[in-house]
């Protein structure tokens, strides 16, 4: 018996020991399967200190409890307490804040408020927040830029001539890019891990191919995010990590520090899926937005591109109608076309979210750990909104 367990063992090691060597990428896959909200530590980051001068909201969750009765909307079109949608979706994290105050902060886990998460797709949005810090400081001239002007090593490649930053920043570059979700064998083909677990991200990049004509189809994919982060580091002759620590992470006032995932030591962010920071911190980016791109008196960010990325654009309607709300897609922010009020979120795998809704002048971050759906937002900015009159 020892014998034919031993046999066993050593086989699998060969076995294990071969598919590394012949594709590290694709055992990658297979061992890690779909990230967790923790799957990030088991490869390089590239670290974002906090600022010296961090911003703290001002605290009172007195009215917070009436919360957990409150009837909100889950993932399956029901009607729930907040307390049953907190519980049931494995949340992690939960807060409200109104006029600059927290009134709500829950956690599940082990979390705290110290604990840094992956955001997942969050990482999108913070790209697009770069892409306006770098048109303000003259790195970017204007979103009609081709691409190539930064990345002339695709200049070869079909269609790629005609890519702007705008097809990049509204997901129509016209790349050819297959997501997960449809069975696990085709899980582990798919772009979507392959990129998520690749170890050279730039050698993969220019082996992508021209789907559509850039600008004619929309189609969420995380080729874009990761092109205009390729060309943020070109443009700014700094990653991606330096240049968001300096000009948004510090200015904003992070209490904590945060993290980018890389592809390997000295590479390229993995933008679209591995941004990593505190939810408290998080919220700090949502007040950036209701105020216009100030803090204070500081404008760290152009109000136009604020204004940009959160009206919806008429030649992006057709992006997407992602659940009831019919949210389009543009900038990286998901932006409710049904019942329009102004409100808009950031939103990654697992269930991560940041809501703004500047019409109750409440931001709401959300950290799980399942990936549920459903949309409580506006619900719960409505309840504080009338909770304070």
């Amino acid at each position: 018996m020892k014998k034919v367990v031993g046999t066993a063992f050593l086989c699998l090691t060969i076995l294990v020991t071969v598919s590394w060597a012949i594709n590290p990428q694709l055992f990658k896959i297979a061992w890690y399967q779909k990230p967790e909200v923790d799957t990030y530590k088991s490869f390089p980051t590239r670290e974002i200190s906090p600022s010296s001068t961090p911003f703290s909201f001002a605290i009172d969750t007195s009215k917070g409890n009436k919360l957990d009765s409150v009837m909100v909307q889950n993932w399956e079109s029901q009607y729930v307490p907040f307390s049953e949608y907190f519980e049931k979706g494995d949340l992690l994290a939960f807060l409200v804040i109104k006029n600059d105050t927290l009134v709500y902060e829950k956690y599940g886990g082990k979390y705290n408020r110290k604990t840094v998460s992956n955001t997942f797709s969050i990482g999108k949005t913070m790209i697009s927040i770069l892409t306006g810090k770098a048109i303000d400081l003259g790195y970017i001239k204007d979103t009609e830029q081709k691409v190539i002007e930064y990345l002339p090593e695709l200049n070869d490649l079909p269609n790629f001539d005609e890519i702007t930053i705008q097809n990049l920043l509204n997901m129509k570059s016209g790349l050819k890019f297959k997501r997960a979700g449809k069975g696990i064998f085709s899980d582990l083909f798919c772009d979507e891990a392959r990129f998520y677990y690749t170890n050279n991200l730039k050698n993969d990049l220019v082996k992508v191919k021209a789907d559509t004509l850039p600008g004619t189809r929309w189609k969420y994919s995380n080729l874009d995010p990761l092109f205009l982060t390729w060309v943020l580091e070109r443009a700014t002759k700094t990653n991606v990590s330096e240049f968001f620590e300096r000009e948004i992470w510090k200015p904003v006032g992070a209490e904590y520090g945060g993290s980018w995932g890389i592809d390997r030591e000295g590479g390229l962010e993995n933008s679209p899926s591995s941004f990593q920071c505190t939810a408290i911190d998080l919220a700090k980016i949502g007040r950036l937005y209701l105020n216009e791109g100030i803090r204070d008196t500081v404008q760290i960010l152009s109000s136009d591109w604020v204004n940009k990325s959160t009206t919806i654009n008429k030649e992006n309607r057709g992006n997407t109608a992602k659940g009831w709300q019919k949210a389009t897609h543009q900038y990286y922010w998901w932006l409710p076309q049904e019942n329009y009020e102004g409100d808009y979120s950031a939103e990654g795998l697992r269930g991560q979210r940041l809501y703004v809704n500047p019409k109750e002048n409440i931001i709401i971050v959300q950290f799980a750990n399942r990936g549920y759906g459903g949309y409580p937002y506006r619900a719960i900015a409505h309840h504080f909104s009338s909770d304070s009159n």
